[in-house]
């Protein structure tokens, strides 16, 4: 299950006052079991790139080819694209709309086809593998949840139909720093266990550096690295002109450094700061 994009450009309103080019030449492969972030500043593209994945935006130049799909052929097997790349919007609680949790979770397996017995089980098992109970939650209405239970439910719609690829918009957006932890860690989980391939969008840096394993870095349309995190957060100026900040990590590290603690970083994740600050102090200790 790989994602082939080559040469891929995108103008919305072309050929008219409102023309503007969204994506231009983008080319990189997403290979399957990746856990890819992309990030890049507000209209940078992101989100416009991955709506092409499983063709809510059609495409319009280049070549884009999803698990042996060509989506630059003429006819496209469009439920199979869309029951193999799963995707999540930005505040997808938002988007939940039937009058129970189990209904609504059942939305997706429903509209691609499956029998009304391997639905039951498709929407127990998604509810289950998100963290709820589900015969707590089946019948009630998902706007009598908090928040983070919310948007439990929607992912569990999203995995209910078994996707290979699960596309995350921000999926950490507008939840409290527990509630952002649980659901990076569900994700997590999730990757493990379930779904194949992961590509987040995130604005969060320290979510990048802590859960990708590779990530692609929008600028003003263009596609100025792919490549790893740690390699990524390592060139002070990789981020130039881009508008994003590395993550607080990087920048702590970078500020022990000016205050005489030597401290060099192979993962920038939380956990390795600690490790290495206790190892500087054991040695000045001894």
């Amino acid at each position: 299950m790989s994602i082939k994009v080559k040469n891929l450009s995108y103008t919305y309103s072309p050929k008219t006052p409102y023309e503007h080019k969204a994506l231009e030449d983008i080319t990189f492969t997403i290979e399957e079991g990746e856990t890819v972030g992309i990030i890049g500043s507000t209209g940078s593209g992101k989100s416009t790139l991955v709506q092409h994945f499983n063709a809510l935006i059609k495409l319009q130049s280049g070549d884009l080819v999803v698990n042996g799909i060509d989506l630059a052929a003429k006819k496209i097997n469009y439920k199979e694209l869309r029951r193999d790349i799963g995707m999540l919007f930005q505040y997808p609680e938002y988007q939940l709309f039937e009058d129970t949790v189990a209904k609504d979770v059942a939305f997706g397996p429903k509209n691609f086809g499956y029998k009304k017995e391997e639905i039951d089980l498709l929407v127990k098992e998604a509810i289950t593998l998100v963290g709820l109970d589900y015969e707590e939650v089946k019948d009630k209405s998902p706007f009598e949840l908090s928040g983070g239970e919310k948007r439990r439910v929607a992912i569990a719609g999203v995995i209910a139909s078994r996707p290979k690829v699960l596309v995350l918009d921000e999926p950490t957006a507008g939840l409290d720093p527990v509630g952002k932890r649980e659901i990076l860690e569900l994700i997590h989980k999730l990757k493990s266990a379930y779904v194949k391939t992961v590509i987040m969008i995130s604005h969060n840096m320290d979510e990048i550096a802590e859960f990708t394993d590779r990530v692609i870095v929008l600028n003003d349309k263009y596609l100025i690295h792919s490549t790893t995190p740690d390699n990524l957060f390592r060139d002070e100026n990789a981020l130039n002109g881009t508008g994003l900040r590395y993550p607080h990590v990087v920048r702590i590290q970078n500020l022990l450094r000016e205050n005489g603690l030597d401290i060099n970083l192979e993962k920038f994740t939380v956990d390795s700061l600690i490790n290495e600050i206790e190892k500087e102090v054991f040695k000045k200790d001894n």
